[in-house]
């Protein structure tokens, strides 16, 4: 749609030469709506081969464009992916600014595309602006929840979680840094909308947009974007998840004041990542309380798969088996010893084992079953073992597990610790009423892990299943009831 050419009428503040040529060939020039945004009305100016995004700030908003401009000015020439910034001034009483127009929004996705948004986010944070005398520090608080006084379930939240983080105020951050304010064609992307640029913390720069695309899109792909910032940047998983609880406070701010809009399964995902978070599973909060689970209403499945769940205890973390962890899943799968009681074949080659991680993903996305990976606290870079939980029937609202360590682990009591960690795991947050394992006759030692868990034997099933390695085995079967524990 042709509208009327409104660059003629822009007073401009500031402009580069683009600006010139533009009203030279203001004849040539044609003018079309886009999608406008909350604040501003967004059009395109078309010249010749030329594309232009035209921002006018509506009278209730007044952000500071001088700002914006100079900003833009300062990452472009030092070849950060923003647009370029031809010029900003007033329409009436109305800010305008005018930059390049760099591509549509994205409709397509995959890792190595959330690998270079880590490294543009990284560059952002490495910017060099403090040239820029007006970039502003604003109050944490006041800036990101103003009025939270409002909502006291979460302004108690924010009090007793502000003392662990320790915020920081010395670096540029983007301030809302997510999927939707990055544009490209091409396969380059530039990142827009500077409106919330400030001194701040890059670690809640990263949480905020991992929790946004976690909530909006896919646990995968916020998993890449951290995965890939965490490469460049020295930042530990507690930490992270310390700023995690901010950026989850503030989305759940933003969806009580209605200033953001969450359909029903964001609302879910977004009560999942409350309940899981450490730092926020102790609090209540308005409308997004843990749902009650009875045994005659099933398990609660979307607490395991809304987030993959990290599960900890003084002295283990059972978290998500990555790529990374390769060498370690190897030295398990590539002894025999490990597997002389267990339905699993050992596996000697190391890109087998490589491509059974893969799977392991496929299998979590599928909703069959979860691995976790074994960590001890003292070196948590160092995979000892694997936990699983499968087979839910949630018509009974009953799981299996198994576990499995690599040997020299044996005999310290690693898998008696895990097996409690996930036990509590599954009956009080998923609200699972009977685990089960089965364990060969022979295998002395899971019996104990087992037993040292509470767990009861029920019988032996004599050659009734047929296990990988081992043919037609009798399985002794134990099992552990949530009114057993309660």
């Amino acid at each position: 749609m042709v509208l009327n050419n409104p660059i003629l009428s822009v007073h401009w503040n500031e402009q580069s030469p683009i600006i010139d040529e533009l009203l030279k060939s203001s004849e040539s020039m044609s003018i079309h709506s886009l999608k406008q945004g909350f604040e501003a009305e967004v059009i395109e100016v078309r010249s010749g081969t030329r594309s232009f995004i035209l921002k006018m700030w509506n009278k209730s908003s007044n952000p500071n464009i001088a700002l914006q401009y100079e900003l833009l000015y300062t990452l472009f020439e030092q070849g950060i992916a923003v647009s370029n910034p031809v010029g900003w001034g007033r329409l009436g009483d109305v800010q305008v600014l005018l930059t390049s127009n760099d591509g549509a929004p994205l409709n397509y996705l995959n890792n190595d595309i959330m690998t270079e948004f880590a490294h543009i986010l990284s560059a952002i944070h490495r910017a060099d602006v403090n040239a820029i005398e007006q970039l502003p520090k604003h109050d944490f608080i006041s800036y990101f929840f103003y009025n939270v006084h409002l909502y006291p379930d979460i302004e108690l939240a924010l009090h007793q979680l502000l003392p662990l983080v320790q915020l920081q105020q010395d670096c540029l951050i983007h301030g809302d840094f997510h999927l939707g304010n990055i544009v490209g064609e091409q396969g380059k992307f530039k990142i827009i909308d500077w409106t919330n640029a400030q001194y701040g913390d890059p670690r809640y720069d990263l949480a905020w947009s991992c929790v946004v695309i976690r909530i909006f899109v896919s646990e995968r792909y916020a998993d890449s974007l951290q995965r890939a910032y965490m490469l460049e940047h020295s930042l530990d998983e507690e930490t992270f998840e310390q700023f995690t609880a901010l950026a989850l406070l503030r989305l759940l701010f933003l969806h009580r004041r209605k200033d953001v809009t969450l359909k029903s399964v964001q609302v879910d995902k977004l009560r999942t990542h409350l309940m899981r978070n450490r730092w926020l599973q102790q609090n209540e909060f308005e409308g997004f309380r843990a749902k009650k689970i009875r045994n005659d209403e099933g398990m609660n499945i979307d607490v395991i798969y809304g987030q993959f769940p990290i599960l900890k205890s003084d002295k283990l973390v059972l978290k998500k088996v990555e790529e990374s962890h390769l060498d370690d899943v190897f030295a398990i799968y590539d002894n025999d010893n490990v597997f002389e009681y267990c339905g699993i074949i050992p596996k000697h080659n190391k890109a087998t084992v490589k491509s059974m991680i893969g799977h392991f993903e496929r299998d979590y996305n599928k909703r069959s079953s979860v691995k976790w990976g074994i960590f001890q606290q003292e070196d948590p870079g160092r995979l000892v073992g694997i936990i699983e939980a499968m087979e839910f029937n949630q018509k009974v609202n009953s799981v299996t597990i198994g576990y499995f360590l690599v040997e020299k682990s044996w005999g310290q009591g690693i898998a008696t610790e895990a097996v409690r960690i996930l036990v509590d795991f599954l009956f009080r947050d998923v609200g699972v009423n009977r685990i089960q394992a089965e364990v060969m006759p022979a295998n002395d030692g899971s019996k104990k892990v087992l037993l040292k868990n509470g767990f009861s034997y029920e019988g032996t099933l004599r050659q009734a299943t047929l296990w990988s390695g081992k043919g037609v085995v009798d399985l002794e079967i134990y099992s552990l009831l949530q009114g057993d524990v309660s």
